[in-house]
């Protein structure tokens, strides 16, 4: 008889999953970004909030279709069963060239920028050549196997959560507030006010990005159309408050206008003022080990999504076009049982898209509008299902429909033109690439190797 996933995971489960993959190390550098951005203390909650609703929204919705089709990959299954496979050729498509990479290289940029803040900006190596080699260290460890990429994720998430708690703790404990102090005054009018919510919604959403990656264990959550909508919203609820929470203390011990000057490294003036010289550059060092151990999460877990479609693909397309590239990507080292290929291939990406496009601001532009046209796909699948039918007495209904996952359509759609406009060349980018998808899909569906 084959195996099948078994269906193990609890209501916790699910949420830890969710409020896991959501907190990355976003959370220690945005805050600076946004501030770039930001006039008034106000308008960072206005937009941490924001984005926090609109990803329940998704969320919500999410539930609705995950609990419908509770299979691993969900999010796939979903899009290409409600809109075809070749969009979900698409959505796999971007996820390997534009995703995972962009992902990968922003992450490692910060990571750069926070080692060269630590050791002293006289280190040699520039914050790009930093996240480089942590790239190659990390994808040096997963070629080793997996048991060795999976303890090194341990202790480097049990650091991150301790500096993020004695970060967040020391500020509200130990520090006394600072006075709001003078701010621009905020004008410019309407378009003013929309280019602020453009730009600081896509820096914001890319800290709350995760919050679909539960779909991937879908088919392993016990009684999934109870425990993944409610595990989805608690999750999506539990992190947007923390992250307003976290923001609070950055706002309660210095004014804006240093967080706008500190950018990036925002985090490592909080500790200083915190814990002092000493304990702060002690836990810039957790702060920095904490990014450190997330850019390791990302470049263990980014192949992983690459192998898996890819492997799929290999035997779906034997004999045709493409089949050559997902034969060697689905590539599984016999040694050590680890997709090898994908793991160099995911490197090699994310480095190129570092020297690429240098900062994490342009690595942002280049993701966030084929990553939420995505989105989009997987929450408007919910129109197609309920048109379908069938016995609704026990199943999970997204409260409401139409208007929630309506809410998430409208407001991803506005950040999208908003991206296009606002900075075209790094976001066409990324539009062109994943377009890439669709002669690739045809040359499959039609044409035959050589």
């Amino acid at each position: 008889m084959p195996k099948t996933l078994k269906r193990q995971l609890g209501l916790a489960a699910v949420m830890a999953v969710v409020m896991g993959d959501m907190l990355g190390s976003g959370i220690f550098f945005t805050p600076g970004e946004l501030a770039a951005v930001a006039e008034r203390p106000w308008q960072v909650y206005l937009i941490w909030g924001l984005c926090g609703l609109i990803v329940l929204c998704g969320a919500l919705t999410l539930g609705e279709l995950a609990s419908r089709l509770p299979r691993a990959g969900a999010t796939y299954h979903i899009i290409a069963e409600r809109f075809g496979p070749l969009w979900g050729f698409v959505k796999v498509w971007m996820e390997v060239f534009v995703s995972a990479p962009g992902s990968v290289a922003g992450i490692a940029i910060v990571f750069g920028e926070y080692t060269k803040r630590f050791l002293g900006e006289a280190t040699p190596g520039s914050p790009q050549a930093w996240g480089i080699a942590a790239i190659v260290v990390f994808a040096t460890i997963n070629l080793l196997g997996v048991r060795w990429g999976g303890r090194t994720q341990i202790l480097l998430t049990g650091i991150k959560l301790a500096g993020l708690l004695a970060l967040v703790l020391g500020s509200l404990l130990l520090v006394d507030a600072v006075p709001l102090g003078e701010v621009s005054a905020a004008g410019g009018g309407l378009l003013h006010f929309l280019r602020f919510l453009g730009l600081g919604v896509a820096a914001v959403l890319f800290t709350y990005d995760g919050w679909t990656d539960v779909s991937h264990v879908a088919g392993e959550v016990d009684l999934p159309k109870r425990n993944l909508p409610r595990g989805l919203g608690f999750g999506v609820l539990g992190i947007m408050l923390l992250y307003l929470l976290v923001n609070f203390a950055f706002l309660r011990v210095m004014p804006l206008e240093v967080m706008r000057d500190e950018g990036a490294t925002v985090a490592t003036v909080l500790a200083t003022a915190t814990f002092g010289p000493t304990g702060g550059r002690l836990v810039t060092g957790f702060i920095m080990i904490s990014i450190f151990g997330a850019l390791g999460g990302l470049v263990m877990t980014a192949p992983r999504l690459v192998y898996a479609p890819t492997a799929e693909y290999a035997r779906l397309t034997e004999g045709r076009f493409g089949n050559a590239l997902f034969r060697t990507l689905s590539y599984v080292s016999p040694r050590t049982s680890v997709p090898s290929a994908s793991i160099l291939f995911c490197s090699a990406l994310s480095i190129l898209a570092i020297l690429f496009f240098q900062t994490f601001d342009r690595l942002v532009s280049f993701i966030v509008v084929p990553l939420q046209f995505t989105n989009i796909l997987t929450v408007a699948a919910v129109f197609r299902l309920r048109k379908r039918g069938g016995d609704e007495a026990e199943q999970y209904l997204t409260p409401g429909y139409p208007f929630v996952p309506l809410v998430f359509i409208l407001v991803m759609s506005l950040l999208m033109v908003n991206a296009i406009v606002f900075d075209p060349v790094d976001t066409l980018i990324g539009v062109l690439l994943t377009a890439a998808a669709v002669p690739v899909y045809l040359g499959m569906r039609r044409g035959r190797s050589p």
